[in-house]
């Protein structure tokens, strides 16, 4: 991978000196409080929508129980299915615009500064590079989520969602999933979040609590422990370079292309277990590629520049 000096992005967020002047200064509760506020705002906005697809998609004659009782099912339609991303994207990306404002006014920064929404002085390289080592991130979780379904089973629902898509909405959806949390959750988490979080506490435990409360916004056990330790992964991207936008990419990366995997075993053939040699050069990539990035994300910022 490519070591040249316009790799130098790590900066010094974690100088023990600074973390000293400002740790008695800010305050870290608000954070949680205002997580609370973000998931009621989301939970309330696609109640909203559920409610409204409740009574436009019953059927004449059918009682309320029946209609709500089938909601689940409809809200896997891929159109319904679509609008609900939609809604949360919204929705997380609005509650981390408002809240970065709010608190770059009161710390007298930019907006830009607060969330971490300057690009940072990487090559094309070194963010292919971060894109696959996430693969190996993602294939270990899956495995803890293997894990945890012997214990609780896991909800199939979503996989009627697969079954019944299109390549038309099969394009629009893959595109969403990774665009839309991609960028908002980043936002929020890494952004707003995270970057508070460790102007208070060192690294480690900023990005652990900031992974921890991205996890539980997936709510199930599940969804918790997928995406607290991709959480883990993106933290740290987002720590050493100082940005959000390495992890919005790779955020989006992952979605997407777990995604592509379930459409494509649906509905265009895709084996569920690869071919042996697609695993073993696509796992000597993404392992070499994850490794590197490790080695690239330990550096110290005296060393990179």
């Amino acid at each position: 991978m490519d070591n040249n000096s316009n790799d130098a992005i790590f900066l010094s967020v974690d100088v023990e000196d600074e973390q000293v002047l400002v740790s008695d200064k800010l305050r870290v509760w608000p954070l949680f409080v205002l997580c609370l506020v973000e998931l009621a705002f989301v939970s309330t906005l696609q109640g909203i929508a559920a409610v409204v697809i409740l009574f436009t998609t019953r059927v004449d004659g059918q009682s309320i129980q029946d209609a709500a009782r089938d909601l689940p099912t409809r809200l896997m339609e891929p159109p319904l299915f679509v609008l609900m991303i939609i809604l949360s994207g919204f929705s997380i990306t609005t509650g981390a615009l408002l809240f970065g404002w709010i608190s770059a006014k009161h710390s007298h920064s930019s907006v830009v500064e607060r969330l971490g929404l300057r690009w940072p002085p990487i090559s094309t390289l070194s963010l292919v590079g971060f894109l696959l080592g996430s693969v190996p991130v993602l294939l270990a979780s899956v495995g803890v989520v293997i894990l945890i379904e012997r214990v609780i089973p896991g909800d199939e629902s979503v996989l009627a969602l697969y079954k019944n898509m299109t390549n038309g909405w099969a394009v629009v959806f893959i595109i969403l999933i990774g665009v839309l949390p991609g960028f908002s959750e980043e936002l929020f988490f890494r952004g707003f979040f995270q970057r508070r979080m460790l102007q208070r506490y060192r690294p480690w435990v900023a990005i652990g609590a900031t992974s921890l409360v991205f996890g539980l916004f997936h709510v199930t056990p599940h969804g918790i422990a997928l995406a607290t330790i991709i959480g883990v992964w993106l933290g740290a991207i987002a720590w050493r370079t100082n940005s959000i936008w390495p992890g919005a990419c790779c955020h989006a990366f992952i979605n997407s292309g777990w995604n592509i995997y379930q459409v494509g075993r649906f509905q265009w053939g895709l084996p569920e277990i690869p071919p042996a040699w697609f695993s073993v050069i696509g796992g000597t990539v993404v392992l070499g590629a994850y490794a590197w990035s490790v080695r690239t994300l330990l550096k110290t910022s005296s060393d990179s520049t």
